[in-house]
């Protein structure tokens, strides 16, 4: 076994130090306070943290952007930092307030209730439904929860409550991380030692000051990424009780390995309960039958093109696979319109490592007449993309006849792969058995498709307007068994839910842990043990999507939501945005000064 370099040693002993009182020891008044403290810091810090280290500068080299283009990256994952952070925080006080009894107003999301039976008989409690954001009008979300058969949770197995929690820091995201640590911190009490993914090991002093009323109580440190053995030391070191990853199936096997070799006591289950992991899935899209307009059409093919094309199909939540029924009578329409959404919204590089290789191989395994390559402009004059980054659309054809590949269903590809497969079923006219008989069933069963993290499903006015309520749809999404369920929307909104009273992670019914194990959000305490699960509905399909790569907000506009969700008051916000607008509106003017500008 590899010794623990000196870097991590000192790190644990910052933690693990006998002069700190443990996490899990704060009473709930002062666990309040704490978080209290935290989103204080985090808004009077965010010009510090906003800037620190040129860590956004540094993500536009990893992501390979630039020219114009990396501005608008480099507000929008601010944006997200702001917004994701500061809603999880603000989430955590109200929820502590509430049970402390020092707030009498209760949520939205709790305050609706209701019961939804599904196929096997068992009730769902479905909570709210509540806005998702002030800025997504039409958007809202339910919690939805059901018996659970395993009642156990991850801290059950082993008395961990004093001991370390690792987590492993994403690679695809630069807020992924810090929502990890806040999870372990304020949700399950447990201190944490964060090890950078090597991707991004600039994020350090940014994390730094957002987190230091954590580090300087001695509840939180990080460290680089090293190598392979120095992680493997850390992960068996006597001190660490937990390990949440952010990542593949393949790490988290291996995770588990580790812990096994060095806890040859615990038994494989108490092993995988030390575990928590968010992990990926080969995305379902599924297009309810019946009759779409033009429009309707050019908006969900919009709205799964922007899924794809989003940080070139490296995210977890990414569409990868568009369900159809093989007698919908607008199938050929819909493709049309899918390759020219492909085609309109530009195309950035594959920065990740791995992503051309998986698509490669995915590639090799399909006949390649079934395999259509859609060409789009760069993000930017001043970025190359190649072949490599655009998209592909594979036609799978129907399950149980000839001809059928299953390889980009059974594969993530984390990165250009867009699949296409037709289900048998019977398209009789006012039949809308689809989701219900066919998609539904198909989607469950986890030897027709990967992971069971995230899904969407797109239906039409034409089903009426009540056709979402309705039992059938409702049956169908209380039976589906996705952690995160967009209703006409992208499913990467479930994500943001889980900072507002929501949850994501694999459902729970999925026992291979392909879409890993356990949640983060629950803040509510709504799911506990039980089967959970998010469902965001979206605007009609007849809206256009406000999500579109092709025609991004001026950078202006993240700019100043990023001032208004980190100011403590509208007078501050009214301040900081009068002061960005008119810096901006001077450097605009000197960049077009003779000697001056550019």
């Amino acid at each position: 076994m590899s010794t623990l370099p000196p870097l991590y040693t000192d790190a644990l002993g910052q933690i693990t130090s006998t002069n700190n009182s443990p996490l899990s020891s704060l009473s709930d008044e002062q666990h309040l306070e704490l978080a209290k403290e935290i989103l204080s810091n985090f808004y009077a810090s965010k010009d510090q943290w906003a800037t620190a280290g040129n860590w956004t500068k540094e993500e536009a080299k990893l992501l390979q952007i630039s020219g114009p283009a990396s501005d608008f990256f480099n507000s929008m994952i601010r944006y997200n930092i702001a917004s994701l952070v500061g809603d999880y925080l603000s989430t955590v006080v109200e929820a502590l307030e509430l049970k402390l009894g020092k707030s009498k107003k209760q949520p939205e999301l709790l305050a609706k209730k209701r019961n939804v039976i599904d196929d096997n008989g068992s009730v769902n409690e479905v909570y709210g439904p509540t806005p998702v954001s002030p800025f997504l009008p039409g958007n809202s979300f339910e919690v939805w929860t059901a018996p659970s058969d395993d009642q156990s949770t991850d801290d059950k197995s082993t008395d961990d409550s004093n001991k370390v929690a690792i987590v492993l820091g994403a690679g695809n995201q630069s807020f992924l991380s810090l929502i990890d640590i806040l999870d372990n911190t304020l949700r399950h009490k447990r201190s944490v030692l964060l090890k950078h993914h090597p991707l991004r090991p600039w994020l350090s002093e940014m994390y730094a000051i957002i987190l230091e009323p954590l580090t300087k109580r001695g509840y939180f440190a990080q460290v680089p990424d090293i190598g392979n053995e120095a992680t493997q030391a850390l992960l068996s070191d006597s001190s660490v009780g937990h390990v949440h990853v952010t990542g593949s199936y393949k790490t988290s096997q291996m995770i588990q390995q580790i812990l096994q070799k060095s806890n040859p006591k615990l038994s494989t289950t108490q092993i995988r309960n030390k575990v928590t992991s968010e992990l990926g899935c080969a995305t379902p899209q599924v297009i309810d039958d019946g009759v779409y307009t033009d429009a309707e059409l050019k908006h969900v093919a919009q709205l799964i093109a922007f899924g794809k094309k989003t940080n070139c199909g490296s995210n977890c939540l990414s569409g990868q696979v568009v369900v159809l029924s093989r007698n919908w009578a607008q199938k050929f329409d819909f493709r049309k319109k899918l390759v020219e959404e492909l085609k309109r919204q530009p195309t950035t590089p594959c920065y990740y490592p791995g992503s051309t290789q998986r698509k490669s191989s995915i590639l090799d395994k399909c006949p390649k007449d079934k395999c259509t390559t859609v060409e789009a402009a760069s993000v930017s004059e001043d970025t190359k993309v190649s072949d490599d980054d655009q998209v592909v659309v594979v036609e799978c054809g129907t399950p149980g006849e000839d001809g059928h590949n299953s390889t980009p269903l059974l594969e993530e590809a984390f990165g250009p792969i867009l699949a296409i497969v037709e289900l048998d079923h019977d398209n009789a006219e006012d039949d809308n058995s689809f989701l219900t008989k066919t998609a539904v069933p198909f989607l469950n069963n986890k030897d027709n498709i990967f992971g069971s993290l995230s899904c969407s499903i797109y239906t039409p006015v034409s089903k009426g307007k009540e056709y979402s309520t309705s039992k059938g749809f409702q049956s169908a999404l209380a039976t589906l068994e996705y952690g995160g369920i967009g209703v006409n929307q992208l499913n990467l909104l479930p994500y943001t839910t889980a900072t507002k009273g929501g949850m994501w992670g694999g459902h729970k019914n999925e026992t291979l842990g392909q879409s890993g194990t356990g949640n983060i959000g629950d803040l509510y305490g709504i799911i506990g043990d039980k089967v959970g699960k998010v469902v965001v509905y979206g605007p009609s399909l007849e809206n256009k999507p406000m999500f579109d790569s092709a025609n991004n907000p001026p950078n202006i506009v993240l700019d100043v939501l990023m001032e208004l969700t980190c100011s403590p008051n509208a007078f501050t916000f009214m301040l900081r945005a009068f002061k960005l607008v008119v810096t901006r509106s001077v450097y605009g003017v000197i960049s077009y000064i003779p000697g001056i500008g550019k």
